[in-house]
């Protein structure tokens, strides 16, 4: 229960980001206008070996999702180090989030370039 407190309420209006606001005060022919250069990243840090790793805490966090707290505890009460394992888990969460973090702003310039380019492209056909 204490978990709901965290998540908006249906009935409850969405708060919009600046960030998300200014993106709709742009015009298409605005977006369209945008330019921007590339960015060299080296393909090779993110191979198979960097996919695992992602899969395997994405897998852990699904796992721990899907019970509730006392099946969970109970599964780590079976253990023969009970506290060990979910704080070994906990710290490799919290890793996952701090790294994840890092790719928030590579994400979003991602993003918002998909959003340039699809303004052009509706700019083209319009023309």
């Amino acid at each position: 229960m204490a978990d709901e407190s965290r998540f908006p309420h249906d009935d409850q209006p969405a708060v919009e980001s600046d960030e998300h606001a200014a993106e709709r005060l742009a015009t298409p022919e605005q977006w369209a206008a945008m330019t921007f250069a590339p960015v060299l990243i080296d393909l090779n840090k993110f191979g198979a070996a960097w996919e695992q790793a992602r899969g395997v805490v994405a897998r852990t966090a699904i796992e721990l999702l899907r019970l509730d707290d006392r099946a969970l505890t109970s599964h780590f009460m079976a253990q023969d180090a009970p506290l060990m394992e979910p704080m070994e888990t906990y710290r490799a969460l919290q890793d996952e989030v701090e790294y994840l973090k890092t790719h928030m702003e590579a994400l979003e310039t991602a993003s918002t370039r998909m959003l340039c380019v699809a303004s052009r492209c509706v700019e083209r056909r319009s023309s």
